[in-house]
């Protein structure tokens, strides 16, 4: 298989994993770049071509851990620890379906907001929940397919997996008007604010701070009970995030990049 037939095949897929994983466009870019970079170097480990999308999902994990943690952290996460027990929520995202008015935002811009804050919210969590998040819930994977791919245990997955959807039912229950419209922060108020960006930025920061203090998403200090019907709707919300497509300079920039001189193979 040629490079441009494996990127014509799996390009849409690797890209959308990497933006899920790093929820930023720009890590995105580099990180599904490395990923082909590195798949093309090392092309004869992969054995059944059947097999090459599960190959690639494991370099580009392996891609976006380094560049987080480090190649010697990389083995360790999901390892072990204090496992949560996993609330009762297996059938809320099934159970929950969108009202009309819910399923189509008839302004394109206030949907790309929405999805820009729900990508914003997952970086808050910490690495180790925003892995298990953005692979199970983001992405649908299982935990044991997750255990599996991080080389841990499923019961460090589910233990993640619980605090950052915690975290996140605190966060957007009592913030987003899409969870709830009593909530005060609406998309298109904020369409608003940003007209206004420039001379708003100082009350922005301000915002920001009070909502989230240290940066990190923390369901404890907001003594926050599980609601199962907020649960179902972020989930269903974050599982229909839409695919992302990378641009040609995406395609260009990787085809110029193996057609260099061969440098020393990285591992995958």
């Amino acid at each position: 298989m040629e490079i441009e037939e494996l990127i014509k095949k799996y390009g849409t897929y690797v890209y959308s994993y990497a933006w899920k994983l790093s929820c930023s466009p720009d890590e995105a870019d580099d990180i599904s770049q490395e990923t082909f970079i590195r798949a093309w170097k090392n092309r004869d480990t992969l054995r059944d071509e059947k097999a090459a999308a599960g190959w690639l999902r494991r370099i580009c994990l392996n891609c976006f851990l380094m560049k987080h943690r480090g190649k010697e952290a990389q083995n360790i996460l999901f390892a072990g620890g204090v496992q949560e027990p996993e609330d009762d929520d297996r059938q809320a995202a099934e159970r929950y379906m969108p009202l009309p008015e819910e399923e189509v935002l008839v302004d394109e811009s206030i949907r790309e907001m929405q999805n820009g804050c729900f990508y914003a919210m997952v970086r808050r969590l910490t690495l180790e929940q925003r892995i298990a998040f953005s692979l199970v819930d983001m992405f649908g994977l299982t935990t044991a397919e997750t255990a599996q791919l991080l080389a841990g245990t499923e019961g460090a997955v589910k233990a993640q997996l619980f605090r950052a959807r915690m975290n996140l039912d605190a966060f957007f229950s009592g913030h987003c008007s899409v969870i709830s419209a009593a909530n005060p922060c609406s998309c298109r108020a904020w369409q608003e604010f940003w007209k206004q960006r420039y001379r708003n930025q100082e009350e922005m920061r301000k915002s920001a701070a009070q909502v989230i203090p240290d940066g990190t998403l923390d369901w404890h200090t907001k003594k926050y009970r599980f609601n199962p019907a907020v649960r179902g709707k972020i989930r269903y919300l974050y599982a229909h995030m839409p695919e992302k497509e990378p641009d040609e300079k995406w395609f260009k920039k990787i085809i110029e990049t193996v057609s260099l001189p061969p440098q020393t193979t990285s591992s995958l």
